[in-house]
């Protein structure tokens, strides 16, 4: 049964779908705000299963389309749907040029149930019992999300500046520069051996992740057995060529039994366009006979260490580069501060309504992270506790929350954020700002300083007589909205004078009189 136009057919969909999640992560004002962002997340399944727990609405039916498609085809998603793993196919094709020739691509790999249904009842029964880290680790869109937004993004910065740099000193006028806020470099080694682990992984083994450690890829499996649809391999069609098996990047075509394990076969297709005898196809219950045809010639291969060292050198580079970005220079105070800064919560984006449901939601795709214009939003690490690793909370030494934006919330895949309109989002306290006067340049160099009021959006931090003619902050808490803009602007190091404590639960903030009369 001819077939071999499936493969270009899912070829084209997987590098467009890559193409809009990189540039998603990567480029977010291009397309963040367009459709292109919606055709990028709907089907995505562990955002979309997590948001319709939320939202009972179309937005949040990607995974059920999913589900169907697995019924029908087994686990197309895996092969052209995930991001995650068009990257493991990009890995494994460069694998395969640089391999040594006459070295065998990959073989049958006998099936790892135990562990793939193990990690799969894990990460269930971790995200019932209310911790969600499995899914933040394991989640496949969400690792893409952090390779694009947290490696490849910086990258991306760099080069658009570099050219615009170099059109400015030709005579020309470049594009507006792009900013990138680096994280705390640990929260970049999660994504980095990752990376680096996959690149591995691929390079020898195909699709093993996606068949052993990835609970969308498990529970896909379990549903593709009771697929419409499976590929099969005819017994009177089979000249036992090999090809299919060699070719299998998922190791489940058992040539000697001439079976297929259709619950690990991510239907990339391989197998069908090398048969030149189409003795293998897509069938809905019994093989479908079909001419013999000659054997297609043995493959090129070889060696992927040098692939893999450039990809850690790469991966070295960028650490470096992480730490070097964007941060710009502030005054610092003649004599240091002593008074720690208690903060006993940290600061949940906008929209989060309290701490503990956004741990049970955010899977740290770091879309939120990409898409903040002020950089405010960084990865937590043990913040917010190890149910929360990785997850996006506001870092006030970096950035400070707008009054003017609630971008974060209009881009969430999952839910964890809800969007709110800006009215609502400019009234939602999302901690209290503290004033510690023993910190203060007012107080402990005597030189006049009102970057705390002047950076305030609601009049919440206000100066009151000091003396010696000097003034001195106050805070009125009930006008406090916790957008950090006093914090991020303090200039005394290396503890602040005034810095925002978060709320386990958001608030209501009152208005202040001028923003009432408007």
């Amino acid at each position: 049964m001819k077939q071999a136009g499936l493969k270009k057919i899912r070829v084209i969909v997987a590098l467009t779908v890559l193409a809009l999640a990189t540039l998603l992560f990567v480029d977010f004002e291009r397309i963040g705000e367009t459709p292109v962002a919606t055709v990028a997340l709907y089907p995505q399944f562990v955002p979309s299963l997590l948001k319709f727990s939320q939202i009972l609405a179309w937005a949040g039916t990607g995974f059920l389309a999913v589900l169907a498609l697995t019924l029908l085809f087994g686990r197309v998603y895996c092969s052209t749907l995930c991001p995650l793993g068009t990257l493991q196919d990009i890995v494994i094709r460069i694998a395969d040029k640089l391999r040594k020739p006459r070295r065998i691509k990959f073989k049958y790999q006998k099936p790892h149930d135990a562990l793939r249904y193990a990690t799969l009842a894990l990460t269930v029964s971790l995200f019932l019992s209310g911790s969600i880290v499995a899914v933040i680790l394991l989640d496949p869109f969400s690792n893409f999300g952090r390779i694009a937004g947290d490696l490849l993004r910086p990258l991306y910065i760099s080069a658009h500046n570099g050219v615009g740099s170099l059109l400015e000193n030709v005579g020309l006028h470049g594009p507006f520069p792009l900013h990138w806020k680096a994280p705390p470099l640990m929260t970049l080694a999660f994504p980095a051996l990752f990376l680096i682990g996959l690149v591995w992984l691929s390079a020898v083994k195909g699709r093993l992740f996606c068949n052993t450690l990835c609970p969308v890829g498990t529970l896909l499996g379990l549903v593709s057995r009771f697929a419409v649809f499976k590929i099969r391999i005819p017994e009177d069609a089979c000249i036992l060529c090999a090809q299919c098996s060699i070719h299998c990047k998922a190791g489940c075509i058992h040539l000697k039994t001439k079976k297929v394990d259709f619950s690990r076969c991510v239907a990339c297709f391989n197998c069908i366009t090398v048969c030149e005898a189409h003795g293998i196809g897509y069938a809905r219950s019994t093989p479908v006979p079909s001419p013999t045809g000659p054997l297609s010639q043995g493959e090129r291969g070889i060696s992927r260490r040098a692939l893999l060292r450039a990809g850690a050198t790469a991966l070295a580079g960028l650490a470096g580069l992480s730490r070097s970005g964007g941060s710009e220079a502030t005054p610092h105070n003649r004599i240091p501060t002593v008074q720690v800064n208690r903060k006993i919560w940290p600061v949940a984006p906008p929209g989060a309504y309290n701490i503990a449901r956004f741990n049970d939601l955010c899977t740290a795709c770091h879309l939120c992270v990409s898409a903040c214009p002020y950089g405010v939003l960084q990865p937590a690490l043990l913040e917010y506790g190890l149910s929360g690793l990785l997850q996006p909370r506001l870092d006030f030494a970096v950035g400070y929350c707008s009054y003017e934006c609630n971008r974060c919330g209009q881009m969430c895949p999952t839910g964890a954020i809800r969007p709110l309109d800006l009215a609502v989002k400019q009234g939602v306290q999302l901690g209290v700002a503290h004033f510690i006067r023993a910190n203060c340049i007012v107080h402990t160099d005597h030189i006049a300083c009102g970057l705390c009021e002047e950076s305030c959006p609601t009049q919440a931090v206000h100066r009151v007589p000091y003396h010696d003619g000097l003034s001195i902050p106050e805070v009125r808490e009930a006008l406090c909205v916790g957008c950090g803009a006093c914090e991020n602007a303090c200039p005394t190091r290396p503890y602040r004078a005034i810095y925002v404590n978060g709320h386990p639960i958001h608030q209501l903030a009152q208005r202040p009189v001028s923003k009432l009369l408007k």
